[in-house]
């Protein structure tokens, strides 16, 4: 059975995707960088590169936008166009847009720009495929670019038209919002994570959805009673608890950030991040098995493999990512372990693609790039050489700061704190984040005097109960 638990704090959002008590996927949101992936604006165009055919857009942020114009002439210097963010501003690069809008809905996408009606390739009942395209053909009198997502099996005509019908009046009310003004707008603001993933994958096999945060658990109930009335029976509130510990989360996140990680057979990957490109070696280590050395390291291997898709989704790695499995000899394990990664990459909503061995016999995989990776929510850079290093990031550390609060409002009477930090890390806080943490002090009434320390380890928190 699958939980969803979504852990809301002042600084972020995080949810976290269980099977079977097992992380599988973890979405982040930092609610200082606001997600803009499948936003809509109203964009100004400012420069057109005829050589690179792109022009850069003005959204309204610091960074002008980028957008792929092909060999399009129509667009001109000045005009307002409308666009759809399809992926973060990563580093120095600006978001990246789109000319072709879509609106996902629960069960279809709507792409008014063009006239396809184009299928989910997971849906592979020819009979389900047949019967589907027979409904859109219906509800799609005007023959609207319209695509069939998965979770559209089984639907009646009802669930499907109300669907559709939702979308295009929600394009509608777009296309009023771009003619009124000029100038950068944003038209349509796409939904948060939590609430994006709870409409799209909440169906039976959901067993629970966990929030710590009332007004989420309001807005999750009004998304289930549209779904089906029943689903609001798996919404369980559990209000300002440390529901990532209740569900034992914070550990897994944990092991998903160290660069070594055991197997359950004994074996360990190793996984190494370079500006260019991801790195998994595969060992067996305390691995020796009761057969021959080959059938060791062919189990090894299957069980990495599955290890390394789950790992790529948790820590949201995208771009070039080599595998240097294990050398094996026979043929017919080098095709099933391919065939095994492949299978378990499919699981994977975000774009993945074996490209098969190469000479040295190591494993290149394509996946698709849309943000940057957990880890850079999670660690932080070296006090002293300014590097990325193993230590927490101060969103961490804040976050831990919260679920302290958190821990101290819940079980003791305690009004009044005294903090005590390590000297750098209060100097950043004091510098840059002192209204978070007044808003911590506001949400949970408890009045938090921050101090710091030459004694106190990078990570370390201290809390003095003051009376």
């Amino acid at each position: 059975m699958k939980n969803i638990v979504v852990e809301s704090l002042v600084l972020s959002q995080k949810t976290a995707i269980l099977e079977d008590n097992k992380l599988i996927e973890l979405l982040i949101e930092d609610n200082t960088n606001e997600k803009i992936v499948s936003n809509i604006y109203r964009g100004v165009v400012k420069n057109i590169k005829p050589g690179m055919e792109a022009a850069f857009i003005d959204i309204g942020f610091d960074k002008l936008a980028y957008l792929h114009i092909g060999k399009n002439k129509e667009i001109k210097s000045g005009q307002d166009i409308m666009v759809q963010v399809s992926k973060e501003g990563i580093g120095t690069k600006g978001p990246k847009l789109n000319l072709e809008i879509s609106l996902a809905g629960r069960y279809l996408v709507y792409i008014p720009s063009n006239d396809r009606t184009t299928m989910s390739n997971r849906i592979t009942n020819e009979k389900e495929r047949f019967r589907l395209k027979k409904i859109i053909n219906i509800i799609n009198k005007e023959n609207l670019g319209v695509i069939v997502r998965t979770e559209a099996q089984g639907c009646t005509l009802e669930e499907l038209k109300s669907d559709f019908e939702e979308l295009k009046a929600k394009y509608e009310v777009i296309c009023k919002e771009f003619k009124l003004g000029i100038g950068p707008k944003l038209l349509y603001k796409e939904l948060d994570f939590a609430t994006k993933y709870v409409k799209d994958n909440v169906n039976e096999y959901v067993d629970k959805i966990v929030v710590n945060n009332e007004e989420k658990y309001e807005e999750l109930k009004s998304v289930l009673k549209k779904i089906n009335k029943e689903y609001i029976s798996k919404l369980v509130l559990e209000k300002n608890k440390d529901v990532f510990d209740l569900y034992k989360v914070s550990n897994q996140i944990e092991k998903s950030l160290n660069k070594k990680i055991w197997l359950k057979s004994g074996g360990y990957l190793v996984i190494d991040k370079t500006e260019a490109m991801t790195v998994i070696d595969v060992n067996t280590g305390k691995f020796t098995g009761n057969v021959k050395l080959e059938e060791t390291v062919y189990k090894t291997n299957l069980e990495a493999a599955t290890e390394i898709a789950r790992q790529l989704r948790i820590r949201d790695i995208g771009g070039i990512i080599i595998i240097d499995f294990i050398d094996m000899q026979k043929k017919e394990y080098k095709n099933e372990l391919l065939k095994t990664l492949d299978l378990e990459l499919k699981k994977d909503k975000r774009k993945s693609e074996v490209l098969g061995l190469t000479r040295l016999g190591l494993v290149e995989v394509a996946r698709r790039r849309d943000k940057s990776s957990v880890e850079n929510y999670y660690l932080g850079e070296c006090p002293i050489c300014k590097e990325k290093s193993n230590l927490k990031s101060i969103n961490c550390i804040l976050d831990d700061i919260e679920k302290e609060i958190m821990r101290i409002s819940e079980h003791t009477s305690y009004k009044n704190i005294t903090l005590e930090l390590n000297s750098e890390v209060f100097k950043e806080i004091n510098q840059k984040w002192e209204k978070i943490l007044d808003t911590i002090s506001e949400k949970y009434d408890i009045i938090i005097k921050p101090t710091g320390s030459d004694n106190i380890s990078y990570e370390k928190i201290n809390i003095i109960f003051n009376t």
